[in-house]
């Protein structure tokens, strides 16, 4: 693949600018599931479990078991270097 070469200051900002992005669609998310009613987090909920269930990504239960405890490990481990 042949192009324009990537400046690490092209990058740099590439990734500040999805960090910023993120974080606001974060903040965004939080405000709005914050102003849900019950019924309308329900409805937000199934329609989530209709779209997992459509996916076929919970077929093989035992690599999302594993993916679940290496995610954990994960956290674990960064945790346990921050004490």
């Amino acid at each position: 693949m042949s192009g324009m070469p990537v400046t690490r200051e092209d990058l740099r900002r590439y990734l500040d600018g999805h960090r910023i992005a993120a974080a606001r669609l974060r903040a965004e998310a939080l405000r709005r599931l914050a102003s849900l009613t019950v019924d309308e987090a329900r409805d937000e909920y199934d329609s989530l479990c209709r779209v997992w269930e459509a996916s076929g990504a919970h077929a093989d239960g035992r690599a999302l078991d594993r993916r679940a405890i290496a995610d954990r490990i994960t956290i674990r481990r960064r945790l346990d270097r921050r004490r």
